[in-house]
């Protein structure tokens, strides 16, 4: 009976056995690291995404968004707590969620529920400068590069995967890069077309609609 339990086993074993950490790296075409490239990998077979995953935080200290690009997955809801000692107006006018929090200090009274995959460019009214990107993916494992421009997935089986990445520069028309990653590859480098970072807002005020409106929701 126990030689009989062990053999039923052994499959479940060894499926955990193959799961591997997985590291992207993204670059551009001259191998300089790019931060902030929201990363997800799937394969045939994964998972379907919770119904209720774990909730996520995107802060605003010193009239910065932290994190600038929060990857997350469908049905996460977000809170947009304020931690600095003047007001701000957050929200978005993206096809993947449109919302508006209205002049605030400290947390507001809802987060905000993200049920659509796509990118969702997020601005602060007052302060014009103030953007951010949270994008929604409908993927099993989701991150975001580090200043290394490395994006580090755990947990990944070891069959065939489709890669896909977003970032705020990828050339005008792109709305994400898609690559094909073998099995039994811990590894990969992807290096990505981007058109040159965005000028800084004027001093008079850039229109966040003009902006949000040159990025491929």
């Amino acid at each position: 009976m126990l030689a009989a339990v062990a053999l039923l086993a052994l499959p479940l074993a060894c499926d955990i056995a193959q799961a591997r950490d997985v590291r992207i790296q993204v670059t551009d075409p001259q191998g300089r690291a790019l931060a902030n490239a929201a990363v997800a990998l799937r394969w045939d077979g994964a998972p379907p995404p919770q119904d209720d995953p774990p909730p996520a935080v995107m802060r605003q200290r010193e009239m910065t968004f932290i994190p600038h690009v929060l990857a997350i997955p469908v049905h996460t809801s977000v809170t947009f707590p304020n931690y600095d000692p003047t007001r701000h107006h957050v929200y978005s006018f993206s096809q993947a969620k449109t919302f508006d929090i209205k002049l605030y200090v400290g947390f507001p009274q809802r987060p905000e529920y993200f049920d659509t995959p796509g990118v969702v460019s997020i601005g602060c009214n007052i302060h014009d400068q103030m953007q951010a990107f949270i994008v929604v993916m409908d993927a099993p494992r989701i991150a975001v590069t580090d200043s290394a421009g490395q994006a580090l997935l755990t947990d990944v089986p070891d069959v065939p995967r489709e890669v896909e990445i977003w970032h705020e520069w990828l050339s005008h028309g792109q709305t994400a890069v898609v690559r094909a990653m073998p099995a039994d590859t811990d590894f990969m480098h992807v290096p990505i077309d981007i058109a040159p970072p965005p000028a800084p807002a004027r001093p008079d005020g850039t229109s966040l609609q003009e902006r949000f409106n040159r990025i491929a929701q």
